[in-house]
This record gives structure tokens, sequence and C-alpha cells, in this order.
């Protein structure tokens, strides 16, 4: 191996070690001391949902939230599995939530490196300082953008789908020029992306679609029948996937899909997925033209995959109505494609711009031709970054901690005060429920098909450019909490337009524990009214 190429792989060696430690410090950042005195570790509260349902797999109860109760409140069946290998090795809890954020760090370098090999196979035929700068700086990029890292680190699927997408991008790309490889692979890759989100379905037609032109392409194609086989192969995962949740849930789509999608008006969700994906495109904007630019005037097959996956991501969004939180949870996987290429243009432009003012570059620069792409893109980074540079820097501890904190602080609680008997209402579905292990009752529907069946409230506020949260906007609180009447409730306030805090007052009772408020039923045999006593007489 010669010094050159030792010195790249320091560079890489040096960027990862540099990630390696901001992500140990952002999951320290991310974990809190508990009212017990104990460190504590917890995901994002939809991911510690999927642990829920893992812990019971692993631990012989089924893949359920509640047991018993037969509904599929999740859309991340990979995910959900492996949480359910981790929480089998680890049975401390907490330990089982940070092994799956350090898995988390994993996916995120895999994603670096999958991103440098593509933008490598982009390059190809340029000079070898402009295809090296694209591999270093691409790898620097993909762990700079933060929605990607956060969902990644915070126990979402976003880090795995973005790795088996990127893979499956690298493929086809290889593959196109005549490389040797398993094509059988192709398929399998797609359709383990598929469990991991349904929705990855949107980018596996565009990679099949290249797949199949590059292969007619070649000087030896395969034929049709062997293309069919590939799609019929890809296939299988959804169907199959669709004839597990019909044999196992009895329902043919994700109880979250009946939540999100059915009841909301096709033109209602397009109007919230507009005003939704507004900003995102605005921090964006010049880096999406200036790639939509390089497409045109440098057109290459490769260029146009990555670019139609990116912008069928985004009409999906759309479609789908917008997200609840503006980190562009969805958008995440595509954004390593639109910075691979971005890239690959900003070198371009500085090499062609180098040429033309070559005499001014040759005097004393104020920025010297080999720092200014560099310059460039950490620019347009920090612009794409800006809403998050606080957490980044770590002013301000990473987006929901403070919400888990009083989230497992109630789980604590909860478990000392009541019984394996009591039954806990929650807006909040993760946290509580994974650390307490007590039957829940989810006001919100992800974990129940009476309200994810409801009609959405589209009277709600604004929020984030949507009129309503999406997920959020269906609930009956006379069903979940009054005929119910779970024996704690996490709270009266109102919720929508419905208010049950005046019928409450008869049925439940403040309390205060440690100084944490709790309500619960009064007439409950399941709390452990005699720790209330003591914990006053102290």
């Amino acid at each position: 191996m010669n010094y050159k190429k030792q010195a790249d792989y320091l560079i890489i060696a040096g960027i990862a070690i540099g990630f390696i430690i901001w992500a140990a410090l952002f999951i320290y950042r991310s974990s809190f001391i508990a009212i017990d005195g104990q460190r504590y570790f917890s995901l994002f509260d939809d991911a510690m949902i999927s642990m829920r349902y893992a812990w019971n797999l692993s631990h012989g109860i089924g893949l359920v939230w509640n047991p018993g109760e037969w509904v599929e409140g999740y859309t991340n069946l990979l995910m959900v599995l492996w949480m359910s290998f981790v929480t089998l090795i680890f049975d401390n809890k907490s330990i089982a939530v940070l092994a799956i954020q350090i898995s988390g760090i994993i996916f995120m370098l895999g994603n670096a490196y999958f991103a440098m090999q593509i933008a490598e196979h982009i390059s190809l035929g340029e000079s070898q300082q402009h295809r090296l700068l694209l591999k270093l700086i691409t790898f620097f990029c993909v762990l700079s953008y933060y929605p990607l890292v956060y969902w990644s680190l915070m126990g979402m699927e976003t880090g795995l789908l973005t790795f088996l997408l990127l893979l499956a991008i690298l493929f086809v790309i290889k593959n196109a020029r005549e490389y040797k490889q398993n094509r059988l692979v192709l398929p399998i890759i797609l359709g383990l992306a598929y469990l991991t989100r349904p929705e990855s379905l949107v980018p596996a037609v565009i990679i099949l679609t290249y797949f199949y032109y590059s292969e007619r392409q070649k000087s030896l194609p395969v034929s049709h029948a062997f293309i069919l086989g590939i799609v019929t192969l890809y296939l299988m995962f959804p169907l199959g996937k669709t004839l597990f949740s019909w044999l196992y849930y009895g329902e043919l789509f994700p109880n979250t899909y009946t939540l999100k999608i059915v009841g909301m008006p096709l033109l209602h969700r397009i109007q919230n997925g507009l005003g939704f994906i507004m900003p995102f495109l605005s921090a964006n904007i010049l880096m999406m033209l200036l790639v939509m630019l390089g497409l045109v005037v440098n057109f290459r097959p490769q260029k146009l995959l990555l670019v139609a996956i990116a912008s069928a991501v985004i009409c999906y969004q759309i479609w789908a109505g917008g997200d609840p939180w503006p980190y562009w949870r969805i958008l995440s996987p595509v954004m390593p494609l639109i910075l691979i290429l971005f890239v690959h243009e900003i070198l371009l432009i500085v090499a062609t711009f180098s040429k033309a003012f070559q005499p001014y570059f040759l005097q004393r620069p104020i920025i010297h031709k080999a720092y200014l792409p560099i310059l460039l893109v950490f620019l347009m980074l920090v612009q794409t970054n800006l809403p998050f540079l606080e957490q980044i820097v770590f002013k301000i501890k990473p987006f929901q901690t403070l919400d888990n904190q009083r989230n497992v602080n109630n789980a604590i609680i909860l478990e000392r005060l009541t019984t394996a008997e009591a039954t806990l209402g929650v807006s909040w579905a993760g946290s509580i429920p994974y650390y307490t292990g007590r039957i829940s009752i989810d006001f919100l529907g992800k974990n129940d098909k009476y309200i994810a069946r409801l009609n959405p409230d589209l009277s709600e506020p604004a929020w984030h450019g949507m009129r309503g949260v999406p997920g959020h906007n269906k609930y009956d609180l006379n069903y979940s909490i009054k005929l119910k009447q779970p024996t704690y409730v996490e709270t009266f306030d109102a919720w929508g337009q419905q208010d049950i805090s005046a019928w409450a007052e008869n049925k439940y009772v403040e309390v205060k524990y440690k100084g944490i408020r709790l309500f619960f039923h009064k007439d409950s045999q399941a709390v452990r009214w005699n720790e209330f006593k003591r914990s006053n007489e102290n």
C-alpha cells in the first residue's frame, strides 16, 4: 500500500473516530439520572414502542404491545426483530436501549462508507484528486447531517433503512459496470428494506427499473424471465409481510397505516404535506438546484438514479401528509444521495473556476483553491443543520430527552406504586409501558384498532405548516378513559375538542409522590395506597 492510500485511510479513520466520540457524547447527553438515582437510556418515544413489542417477543409474550391484544402498532418489522434480538441478550431494559443506540453508530458508519463508495462510482473518469476529495467530503457530510444521525442514535429505523437503500444503490451502480455479482442479492436487500419501512417500495421501484435498463444495455443481457424472477423474489417480501399481518393480527395493513391514512382526505393530506415540507425545501434549495443543474449539464445515468429516488421520496412525504416532527425522518434516508451529488458538482465548479482564474490562484488568494470546495460544502452543511446547531454543539439536550426523563420517572414510580394488575392510560406510548411492563391504553390509537378507525379531527390548530399533527388527531377520551377507566391516567388536560376533566374529578385523585403529579382511579385496588402514606410521613 503506497503512502497516498495510507494517508487517505488515516483521514477516513480520523473522521470516523471523531464521529464515534461525538456520538458517544450524544448518547450520554440523551441519558439521565432518574428518580431512583440510576442512569437510564431512552430512545425516541416511538422507538420505545418498538422496544415494547421487541421485549414482549423475546420474553415469550408475542409480537404484541399488550399481552393477548393482536394489534400491529409498528411499521418497522426488521428493526423490531433486531431490537428483539438485543433484548434477548440484555435482560436489563436500560442496557438494551443503550445497545440499540450503539448499533445506530454502526449503521451511520456503514451509511457513510456506502455513500463514499457510490460517490467514487459517480466520479469515475474524472481526476484522481477530484475522486479522492469527493469520497472524503462525502464521508464527512453523511456523518454530519444531524437529522439522519439523530434518528439513528435515538433508535428509529431510519439508520437501518438508509443502510439498506445505499447498499442497494451501490449494488446496481456497480452491476451496471459489468461487475460480477450475484444479482439475486439485490431483491433480498430491497426486501429487507421493505421490512424495515414499507414506503421503501417507492425507491425500490426506481432501483429495479434502473437495474432492468442497465442489464438490457449489456453485451450479454439477461433474459426477461430472469428480470421477472428478480422482481418476483422482491415481491415475496411485501406479500409475505402482508400474509403475516393477516394471519397474526387479522389485518392486511399495520394499524399505524389505518391511523394515519384512513379517513384523511387526500387533498387535506397533500396540503399538509406541502406545508410540512416547505422548510426542508427552503433549507436545501440551493443544494438541490445545483444538483438539478449538474444533472442537465453533465448527465450521467447514475446521477439520474439518485435524483429520481430523492424526488420520489419527497413526493411520497407530501402524499403521506407530512410528519409530526420537523426532523425529516422520512426524508433523511435520501439526503446522502443529495449530498453526494452536491459535493460532486461543487468540486466540478471549483475546478472550472480555478482554470478560468488561474492567474489569481497562482498568486496569494484569500482561500486556496484546494480548500474552497471544503469551505463551500461546510457552509451548506451549516445551512441545512441550522435548526439543530444547539443540539449539535451540546448547548441543549437532544430533542425529547426531557420528555423521556419525565416518562421514565413516571414509569419507575408506577412500577413501585401499582400492582401487576394496574392499567395505564397514556398518550406517550413508549417509555412508560416499556419500563413498567403494565397493560396500557393508548389514547392516540397507534396500538388501538378502535381509535385508529375513527375519523380524524381536522379542526386542530396549525402545527409545523400542517393543520393538526399526523397520527395524533384521532382520539376518544370517553372510550379510553370513561369506558376503560385505567388505574393511572397521564393527564386530564383537554385534548382537541374533548375535555372530561369535570367528570374525572369524581373518579380520579391527584397525588404527589416525590414531587411528581400522578392521577389514580380513586377506587382502584391496583394502587398501593400505603406507599403514599409512607412517602408523606417521610
